[in-house]
């Protein structure tokens, strides 16, 4: 058995990466792969967690879990999405950085598991959209969620590695919301567990959003008429479109938080940039990059 764990971030793109496998879900189903709603076991896990106090599943709670989200014992595979997998948005930040209680968080969710191959997916984003995502979700008041935390100790590197030494035998794929434009396609298909040339609907969920009608089919056509098209190839494709016709309100988020200059945001994305570069260097992380 696979247990996949799509646990977020906030901010990242999680509902709609759900949503675009869920528009799949039957042709998924023909390959042993089960995507549950999220409202069929919202709780549960957690519920489940709590009860463990640190310890490991045993046979007959993990059968109840699997009871809840499966319709049958014939998937081989199934993909568990929720934002809080990680906990509520408001206790993403905390003086100890992002996340500071993720790693346990993790540790529980692989714990319910024990003897299967567990995959934990997570989508990390700039941190002053993280941070004026998670100000968002929690009610919209920047001094109760974050009044009187250094931005600069936002930082996902330090997280996933917690993750890391804390479930060591576990897949921990990382990638970066920006990236998702060109990612987008293989991300899905990582996810779902299946070769990257399986006919999927929604690989142009994300560039619908950034692109004229008229020039991603454009794009579209141009993608389809391309032999032997590689990976490489179509990211190229994508850019050359961003840059000459992207939509510049929809790939630039204005962040405007309290007290905040523009240089505080140039700096953060200086750190940003390294965590990225860390992150992709650790060993037992997948980074699926641009």
């Amino acid at each position: 058995m696979e247990i996949v764990y799509h646990v977020g971030a906030h901010g990242t793109d999680q509902e709609r990466v759900l949503r675009t496998l869920l528009r799949n879900r039957e042709a998924l189903w023909g390959k042993g792969i089960e995507i549950p709603a999220p409202n069929r076991y919202r709780g549960v896990f957690g519920e489940a967690i709590n009860a463990l106090k640190g310890g490991v599943a045993t046979d007959e709670i993990q059968e109840m879990l699997l009871d809840a989200v499966m319709d049958s014992d014939k998937a081989g595979r199934v993909i568990l999405s929720q934002t809080g997998f990680l906990g509520l948005p408001k206790r993403a930040l905390s003086p100890e950085g992002l996340y500071a209680k993720g790693h346990q968080r993790i540790l529980g969710l692989s714990n319910l598991f024990p003897e299967a191959v567990v995959e934990f997916f997570l989508g990390v984003v700039h941190p002053a959209r993280q941070i004026a995502e998670v100000v968002r979700m929690s009610g919209g008041n920047y001094h109760d969620v974050a009044g009187g935390l250094d931005p600069r100790q936002m930082r996902w590197a330090p997280m996933i590695q917690m993750v890391l030494q804390t479930v060591p035998d576990r897949e921990i794929v990382v990638w970066a919301q920006e990236d998702l434009p060109f990612i987008w396609p293989e991300l899905l298909r990582r996810l779902a567990g299946v070769a990257q040339d399986t006919p999927l609907h929604g690989d142009d969920a994300i560039l619908a959003d950034l692109l004229p009608e008229a020039e991603l089919n454009g794009l579209q056509q141009r993608i389809a008429e391309t032999p032997g098209l590689t990976v490489g190839q179509r990211r190229d494709m994508v850019e050359a479109a961003l840059a000459l016709h992207g939509r510049t309100e929809a790939m630039e988020a204005d962040i405007a938080l309290p007290g905040w200059s523009q240089s505080l945001v140039d700096e953060l994305s200086q750190i940003y940039a390294d965590d990225l570069a860390q992150i992709a260097a650790l060993p037992g992380v997948e980074f699926i990059s641009a």
